[in-house]
């Protein structure tokens, strides 16, 4: 079956509004050859082939190394005994924007459109030599439906964020990946269905009525422990629900039982709020799959009406003392309707002092017909940035604006555009708005708070919040790194910031 006709569930599903379900399959690591290492993938995929209550098998993209096995391939591979075309994910971690356009040129000669473009979470090995570059999943998502209308591109979103400055960044980059091109929206990974429901109820308030579907994962006690000890990225298990799931290990069947109950009341939940759909991980085998698909319908038989299924949640989850799970932290912010960015507070004095000097200067020097510019333009426009005097006007930049704002050199400013935070201190490199690898407004490398916290609470006070969600930046040229901006500015090859329209969906 050609890669033309073969039938393409998710969007079918979408468009007929009924609850989508697909698979999510990890792409194994390439220390086994692929045809080896691919084998069990191939195996559920005919299983799944002839089960219509399955739309697709999703495939990540280096999520369990930074060395897996191609997803492009292996969900060519996939599709070919499935009979269903595939969600290929799609990281940037450690891309630019050449790579995604090769990606998407393999992916369309092997008849796969349907993907979940996402920024990925920090390269485990970074290699040496060399910068990792991230490929920021808006200007991932722009380059993607520039390139085709025809295309079924999804983006990430997490209401898991429980600071102001996260969890409304998340909203707001949000909107700019529907404006950007996103069809649908997918949630990271998470147990408080106050978040799922804050999401739907945010993104409608907002004007952004794309289809939203849940990732779910089946969360053992197991893989609880693992994911404390070793990390996921934006995922939070707090003490209480590590807990709970300790109480559950002591059952016959080490806690399995009681996890696929609360899969399947979470997807019934989701599917109650609205959701469009959910994909759910951690499901290795087709058995594991009917297994959650027969505790569903047994969950909805048993429990008939949204609340009856919210109530069971909640017995499922209670400690043994008869104390509630908490599944969110302490004091955790919640966003009550109609007030997204509207809660007291803003930029800190020095955050606001470096605003309004860094802005003062822009208008003098480089905004078009100040009166610092009529003098600089003539002379800078016609250097070289890569002569001896364009280096040496590079090191007097970072002379200046290292002290001021971080300055990397990286030949492109955007500062104008981030609320003069300088992207490139992000550790990826992010200037449209966060990953989701922040917890508790820390940056996912735990180093430093998220940069785009900054970017917020100073775009907050001065009224640019519409800003962040409705301008796409473009990412750093290759040819632009270590030379001087100021140049690039005045040769009218710096940043080429554009309006992304209104909701697509």
């Amino acid at each position: 079956m050609s890669g033309a006709s073969r039938p393409n569930g998710v969007r079918q599903g979408l468009a007929a509004r009924r609850f989508v379900l697909t698979v999510e399959i990890v792409t194994p690591r390439t220390r086994e050859p692929f045809e080896q290492a691919i084998r069990p993938l191939l195996v559920l995929a005919r299983e799944v082939r002839d089960d219509p209550r399955i739309d697709a098998v999703a495939l990540t993209d280096r999520s369990r190394s930074d060395q897996d096995h191609d997803p492009i391939l292996t969900g060519h591979r996939v599709a070919e005994e499935s009979g269903k075309m595939p969600i290929v994910h799609w990281a940037g971690k450690d891309r630019i924007l050449r790579h995604l356009e090769a990606d998407l040129q393999r992916a369309e000669a092997l008849g796969l459109d349907t993907f979940l473009l996402v920024t990925g979470d920090k390269v485990r090995q970074p290699p040496g030599g060399r910068p990792v570059r991230y490929l920021d999943s808006v200007n991932a998502l722009a380059a993607a439906r520039q390139r085709s209308q025809e295309l079924l591109l999804a983006a990430a979103v997490s209401p898991f964020k429980y600071r102001e400055e996260e969890l409304v960044n998340q909203y707001l980059k949000a909107g700019k990946k529907i404006r950007a091109g996103a069809d649908f929206l997918m949630t990271q990974i998470g147990w408080d269905l106050r978040k799922y429901e804050e999401a739907r109820r945010v993104l409608n308030e907002r004007g952004y009525h794309a289809p939203l579907m849940a990732e779910l994962l089946l969360l053992t006690p197991a893989r609880s422990r693992r994911i404390r000890r070793v990390g996921l990225a934006g995922v939070t298990i707090t003490g209480d629900l590590a807990q709970r799931l300790e109480e559950e290990a002591a059952s016959r069947d080490g806690g399995r039982g009681f996890a696929f109950r609360r899969l399947a009341l979470q997807t019934a939940s989701v599917r109650d709020l609205g959701y469009a759909g959910a994909q759910v991980s951690g499901l290795d085998t087709y058995p594991d799959i009917v297994r959650l698909l027969d505790e569903v319908e047994r969950a909805t038989r048993e429990c008939p009406t949204p609340e009856a299924r919210r109530q069971a949640w909640r017995e499922l989850l209670t400690l043994q003392n008869g104390r509630a799970v908490q599944v969110a932290p302490a004091h955790g912010l919640y966003l009550k309707p109609g007030a997204m960015g509207e809660r007291s507070g803003g930029a800190r004095a020095r955050e606001w002092a470096r605003f309004r000097i860094m802005d003062v200067i822009d208008h003098l020097l480089f905004k078009e017909g100040a009166a610092g510019a009529r003098v600089l333009a003539p002379v800078l426009r016609r250097l070289d940035a890569r002569s001896g005097v364009g280096r040496l006007l590079l090191r007097v930049e970072r002379a200046i604006k290292g002290p001021l704002v971080g300055c990397q050199t990286c030949g492109f400013c955007r500062l104008p555009e981030t609320a003069y935070v300088c992207p490139e201190t992000c550790p990826k490199g992010l200037a449209n708005g966060p990953c989701g690898g922040t917890k508790d407004n820390v940056c996912e490398f735990g180093d430093r708070e998220c940069i785009h916290n900054q970017i917020y609470r100073v775009s907050k006070r001065a009224g640019l919040l519409a800003h962040l969600e409705e301008t796409l930046i473009p990412p750093v040229p290759e040819t632009a790194w270590d030379s001087c901006s100021w140049v690039a500015h005045f040769r009218g090859e710096g940043p080429k910031v554009t309006r992304l329209p209104g909701d697509r969906a």
